[in-house]
């Protein structure tokens, strides 16, 4: 369940960039990305609206601002880079929660998260200075939105020990649709017209990449450990890269995927520590 919800996630980046090259703004690719699929769970988990408390809509609140602020960047960032760079860049919060935590929580992180962040800031520069040492906007934005998801997965494992988990995502897909409705209405974008290649892929992001998604994440954790479904779920940017070399034509340079692979290791370290760097050295007596 976990490695077609990652298919099914590889494919939702090739999907929102052809909306996006469609005309089809962040905000309302958001916007109709996040309506489909808050209609859909809510078709699913109806009968759980008239449980959810108040502080459960309070906390789910909060936490839809930062998703919210997570797809607005990576959606905005996938203008401006292609969708394997934006993939690998937004799949990073394996390595960037354990130091959030540290921040706000005194939660030191393990010593292998340490070589696990200089790998990836290493691979973050890879993607980001292009010929010339210029700075990729698209690629600098994509990992700002991988901290936004950060902040918002950190703050979700202290709340959601007093929540429903299934209450705080209703009411965080509700949020990001109320707060991308009301971006789209103050800027007065007009909406492209739709064609049937534009509702197909938005009917996929919401249903499948958003809901579906959600909903297999969920039933295969209980199947699996924590740390298992990290590993796998970051796949997805593998997917992502296979999906878009076959559909989108991306073609990676020789630093991109280099910067791509030491991404993708350095995610697997910050899950799956190496032994010598935890092994615990005994006294003989």
């Amino acid at each position: 369940m976990l490695l077609v919800a990652a298919f099914i996630g590889g494919g939702g980046f090739v999907s929102v960039k052809y909306l996006l090259d469609w005309g089809y703004s962040p905000y309302q690719v958001i916007l109709g990305r996040f309506f489909v699929a808050s209609l859909c769970l809510s078709i699913i988990y109806r009968k759980r609206y008239s449980k959810i408390t108040r502080n459960e809509w309070k906390v789910g609140g909060g936490l839809g601002i930062l998703l919210s602020i997570t797809f607005l960047l990576m959606t905005i960032g996938l203008q401006y880079t292609t969708p394997s760079i934006n993939s690998f860049l937004v799949n990073t919060p394996g390595v960037i929660v354990p130091f959030i935590c540290w921040i706000f929580f005194k939660q030191k992180p393990t010593s292998n998260c340490f070589l696990a962040a200089i790998l990836t800031l290493l691979g973050v520069s890879l993607l980001s200075i292009t010929e010339g040492f210029s700075i990729d906007i698209g690629a600098m934005l994509s990992f700002g939105a991988a901290i936004a998801f950060s902040l918002q997965m950190a703050f979700m494992g202290k709340v959601v020990k007093s929540c429903d988990p299934v209450h705080i995502a209703l009411v965080e897909q509700i949020t990001v649709v109320v707060v991308s409705f009301v971006v789209v209405m103050l800027l007065g974008q007009k909406m492209p017209t739709l064609t049937l290649g534009g509702v197909g892929n938005f009917l996929f992001t919401g249903i499948f990449c958003t809901g579906v998604y959600f909903v297999l994440q969920s039933i295969g954790q209980q199947y699996t450990s924590p740390n298992k479904t990290a590993i796998i779920i970051t796949t997805e940017s593998i997917f992502t890269a296979i999906i878009s070399a076959l559909l989108y034509n991306e073609k990676l340079g020789v630093q991109g995927m280099i910067g791509c692979s030491i991404i993708f290791v350095a995610v697997l370290l910050a899950e799956n520590p190496l032994p010598w760097l935890t092994r615990k050295h005994k006294i003989s007596p």
